[in-house]
C-alpha cells in the first residue's frame, strides 16, 4: 500500500467537501491519541511539518526528517478508520570519516480506533479509547521496519476540570516475533480559548535496543474551530534511543452539513 494516492484522495475530498461539522479532538500532539472519534462520514488530516530526530550510535550521528501523515475517517458509533505513514523522509548519516544521505518513503499503517466514551462531568471526567494498527513493510530500506508490525494501544484520559487534562498511554508493538512496550503519562493545561500546553514522559522497552526514557512537552494552538498548529520536543534522559526528537504539525478537520 502506497500512501501517496491515499493522501491525494483525502486532500481532494477535503477540498470538495461541504460545510464543517462540529470538530472533534485531534490525535496530535503528544503520546497516545484522543479518546474521541470522528463523526460518521467526516475526515481529518494530521500532518507533520516535519519531525526531526537525532541519534548517535556505533560511531555514527544520524539525523532524520520525517513528514508523517495521519488520515482519520469517522465510521459511525464509537469507531473510526485510520491510515498513516510518511511519504517523504530524509536521512543524513555521518561517521567513520564518511557521509551518506538517503531520501524515500516509510511504511504504511492502517488501523481502527474504538472510543466507548466515559463520564464528562466536571471533576469526574474519564474517557478511554483503544487503537489497533497493522504496519505494512512497504517503505524504503532506510525508513521501514523490513517486516509487518502489529500494534495495540490504549489511552485513558482524566479531566478534573475544564482547564486540566491528564492522560496515560500504553502500547505494545509486535515485530519479527518480538515485543516493544511504551508507557507514557502526559499532563496538560489550557491557557485561554486557543492555547494548550503539556508535559510528557515516555518509558520504552525496545526489543532490539533495550530501555529508553524520554521527557519533554509541547504546545498546540487552535485556529478557528477546525484547525490546529502544534510544536513539541523530547530529550533522552536515560537508556538508549534518540537523543532528541522535535517537530511541528498542522491538523485540519473536514466535516459535512448536519
Amino acid at each position: 500500500m502506497n500512501l501517496r494516492p491515499v493522501l491525494t484522495a483525502a486532500l481532494f475530498l477535503s477540498l470538495a467537501g461541504p460545510a464543517f461539522a462540529d470538530p472533534p479532538d485531534f490525535d496530535r500532539p503528544g503520546a497516545g491519541f484522543a479518546t474521541s472519534v470522528l463523526p460518521a462520514g467526516t475526515l481529518a488530516l494530521e500532518q507533520g511539518l516535519p519531525t526531526y530526530e537525532r541519534q548517535r550510535q556505533d560511531g555514527y550521528l544520524d539525523r532524520t526528517y520525517t513528514a508523517d501523515s495521519l488520515i482519520r475517517i469517522g465510521l459511525g458509533g464509537p469507531a473510526e478508520f485510520q491510515v498513516g505513514g510518511s511519504a517523504w523522509n530524509r536521512l543524513e548519516e555521518r561517521g567513520m570519516g564518511s557521509r551518506r544521505h538517503a531520501v524515500g518513503h516509510g511504511d504504511t499503517n492502517v488501523g481502527v480506533k474504538i472510543a466507548p466514551g466515559g463520564s464528562s462531568d466536571s471533576g469526574n471526567g474519564f474517557s478511554w479509547a483503544a487503537l489497533a494498527n497493522v504496519t505494512f513493510a512497504n517503505g524504503d530500506e532506510d525508513f521501514g521496519n523490513g517486516a509487518k508490525q502489529y500494534s495495540l494501544g490504549a489511552t485513558g484520559q482524566w479531566q478534573p476540570d475544564d482547564n486540566h487534562q491528564n492522560t496515560l498511554y500504553a502500547n505494545v508493538d509486535r515485530l519479527k516475533g518480538r515485543n516493544s512496550w511504551t508507557l507514557a503519562p502526559t499532563f496538560g493545561r489550557k491557557f485561554g480559548e486557543n492555547w494548550m500546553a503539556y508535559l510528557e514522559a515516555d518509558a520504552i522497552h525496545d526489543a532490539d535496543d533495550g530501555n529508553e526514557l524520554q521527557a519533554g512537552g509541547g504546545v498546540a494552538y487552535s485556529i478557528g474551530d477546525h484547525a490546529q498548529l502544534d510544536a513539541y520536543a523530547l530529550h533522552r534522559i536515560g537508556g538508549h534511543g534518540p537523543s532528541f526528537i522535535g517537530g511541528l504539525g498542522i491538523s485540519v478537520f473536514f466535516g459535512k452539513k448536519a
